[in-house]
């Protein structure tokens, strides 16, 4: 009974058994029982040959009482000659053997027009070929209906007893992992037992106080107070003019958590390309009020009063060089910076290592915990 419950609990079952239940109301109950397939707008071409037959030989009527030669060729349109033909001499011989001359002469006229031979000479007797009553045609095609829908059924019922046995063969199996995983617990925490028993008998020597407040320490270094967001590399090369790049940080479910990035801040000389003397390390937390800002600063750029008075407004000033590290923090969140690369462009009329030929700038950011 328990296996049972699980068995319709299970979301692979109820899917599989809407999806009959949808096809039996769907597909049986509504498209063959409450609203059948009707059709219509049907060409000439998809009647049966007895139905082509007879709406020939009405067509020929029709022409005795209109003569209108035109309006009988457009009825039937989409009729072969041969079928027409045939059609035209069965039904005149038929009338002759009944003994309708009038009728005969009717379609003898009408094939007349259209230019027919209705002379049997050297031709074999065309006979319209008998049409089965169509009255048992919905009962045939619902008959085959059921038949596929009880071979999907079976199919189904087959998934279902293979996926049961599936389940049924690992779950012995999985109980041996957990066992083991028990054992192991096991022996585990009497290995600790033992290790805490040792360290009490430590604790009577001198050493224990020290050697306990080592371990604190290193429990306290080794838990994480951030939560890492990814890196970032913001590149920049001489030629890049009004220079700016951003990336966006989010936790791993896609939540906003804000941005950080580098952008031009100074430029020295006239014309293009831009001589980037400065650049702008930032970083914004939402939930922040402020946004945090060191200023990278050239090494002519740095040793320049007039340059780092105007600059210091904006952020901390730092003096670019390769390898050196920075770090921007905000309420909940941190970036960790490094120079990666650096190089100086030179450049005629300005002063030596004043803008940059090539700046990356390494960001780890991460939030706090």
């Amino acid at each position: 009974m328990n296996n049972n419950s699980r068995l319709l609990s299970n979301p692979l079952v109820i899917g599989i058994g809407a999806f009959v239940i949808g096809l039996l109301i769907g597909w049986w109950l509504l498209g063959w029982v409450l609203f059948p397939v009707q059709y219509t707008n049907a060409e000439l071409y998809d009647l049966n040959p007895a139905a082509k037959e007879m709406y020939i030989v009405t067509v020929a009527d029709a022409y005795a009482a209109d003569q209108n030669l035109d309006l009988a060729r457009e009825r039937l349109r989409g009729m072969t000659p041969e079928e027409i033909s045939q059609s035209l001499k069965a039904e005149f011989t038929k009338r002759n053997t009944n003994g309708d001359s009038e009728g005969a002469a009717r379609i003898a006229s009408f094939a007349q027009a259209l230019g027919v031979n209705l002379s049997s000479t050297g031709t074999p007797q065309v006979t319209p070929t008998p049409v089965k009553p169509s009255g048992g045609g919905i009962f045939d095609n619902l008959g085959m209906l059921l038949l596929l829908l009880a071979g999907l059924i079976l199919l189904v019922a087959l998934g279902l007893f293979l996926y049961t046995r599936m389940r049924a063969n690992k779950s012995p199996t999985a109980a041996k992992p957990a066992a083991t995983t028990a054992a192991t617990t096991a022996r585990t925490d009497t290995a600790t037992t033992q290790d805490a028993a040792s360290a009490g008998l430590a604790d009577q020597s001198p050493s224990a106080p020290a050697v306990a407040a080592t371990a604190a320490t290193t429990a306290r270094v080794a838990t994480p107070l951030t939560k890492s967001l990814g890196t970032f590399a913001a590149t920049y090369k001489f030629g890049e003019d009004n220079y700016d790049t951003s990336f966006t940080l989010e936790t791993s479910r896609g939540e906003f958590l804000g941005e950080t990035g580098m952008g031009s801040s100074e430029t020295i000389g006239e014309g293009k390309p831009d001589k980037v003397t400065a650049f702008d390390v930032w970083l914004f937390d939402k939930t922040d009020v402020r946004t945090v800002t060191q200023i990278l600063m050239s090494e002519a750029a740095f040793n320049d009063q007039a340059t780092r008075q105007r600059l210091a407004t904006k952020g901390e000033l730092v003096l670019a060089e390769k390898g050196k590290h920075i770090k921007l923090e905000t309420a909940t969140l941190a970036v960790d910076a490094e120079i990666v690369d650096l190089v100086y462009a030179s450049t005629p009329g300005l002063p030596p290592n004043s803008h940059f030929q090539k700046l990356i700038v390494e960001m780890v950011p991460s939030q706090k915990s």
